[in-house]
């Protein structure tokens, strides 16, 4: 099970992002989070070279008008199937699966899954491209890799008064006919709002979502920075936690106490990791 991370603190960190100081180095703007969403979606490199080295994604409307809740697009792509597949993608989009961004890397590292699975594995779609002509004038072309984050690494996502891991394993393109700052897998949309809003197709408050997305390959978990032996997502989102944890409590909290969480699924698998390597040796 997932655990909520002293959201008291996680909604002051937001607040002071927001706080009537706009981002001073705006990286991208006018993005939606879905179709019929407001265009007040923004990427911020306020601390891309600062001790936080990170960038974040945010709507510059910090609240909701009741009633009136920015729905969220569902990221499908990926590896479909298995028990947690409950036909969503299906139900959404109609059409056949679509790899992630970034399979050929999945493949090249090695891990043990021939590419993300959506309904599995916490991920998130960051980035913007407009790849037809048709598209350019429409679309904010933004990529994070040119502020130094590196694909499939380390992505904390605040939503919904928590603060939960992923990895950064796609990215948003004319595919859909609007401009989007940031998509979750299935996985990562149930953690944020529970399961039966995102099977109903729950119009769901994405006022408060903001995404940090790490620089450099320090946050690129890798084979051995997650756990992809997990049994649930819950696990596997554990398993980015000890990783996830370092980069916060250094980058946007450093000289003080981070948020913290328990940690029992990932602490045994690097526990029995460790053991496997001292028995080997």
């Amino acid at each position: 099970m997932c655990h909520q991370r002293n959201s008291s603190r996680v909604k002051g960190f937001q607040d002071r992002l927001r706080e009537g100081s706009q981002c001073n180095k705006t990286l991208a703007s006018g993005l939606r989070t879905s179709l019929d969403g407001p265009k007040t979606w923004y990427y911020c490199g306020d601390h891309v070279n600062a001790t936080g080295s990170f960038l974040y994604a945010a709507s510059s409307e910090a609240t909701s008008t009741a009633g009136q809740f920015s729905s969220l697009t569902i990221d499908c792509n990926g590896k479909r199937g298995g028990p947690k597949d409950t036909g969503l993608c299906d139900r959404l989009y109609n059409e056949p699966a679509k790899s992630t961004a970034f399979q050929s890397l999945v493949k090249a590292s090695r891990l043990p899954v021939k590419d993300l699975n959506p309904y599995f594995h916490p991920y998130v779609a960051l980035g913007d491209f407009g790849d037809s002509q048709r598209s350019r004038s429409v679309f904010v072309d933004f990529d994070p890799q040119d502020h130094e984050v590196e694909p499939l690494s380390l992505v904390a996502v605040l939503c919904n008064g928590k603060m939960l891991y992923g990895l950064w394993a796609d990215t948003n393109n004319d595919t859909v006919p609007q401009p989007l700052v940031g998509q979750l897998s299935v996985a990562m949309a149930k953690m944020c709002y529970g399961e039966e809003a995102v099977e109903t197709q729950q119009r769901l408050d994405a006022s408060d979502l903001m995404f940090l997305a790490f620089t450099g390959t320090q946050a690129t978990p890798g084979y051995y920075g997650a756990d992809w032996g997990a049994e649930t997502p819950e696990e596997f989102e554990q398993g980015l936690a000890l990783l996830g944890n370092k980069l916060i409590k250094r980058r946007v909290f450093p000289g003080k106490a981070a948020p913290k969480r328990d940690l029992p699924g990932a602490l045994l698998f690097f526990a029995l990791m460790a053991a496997g390597l001292v028995l080997i040796s």
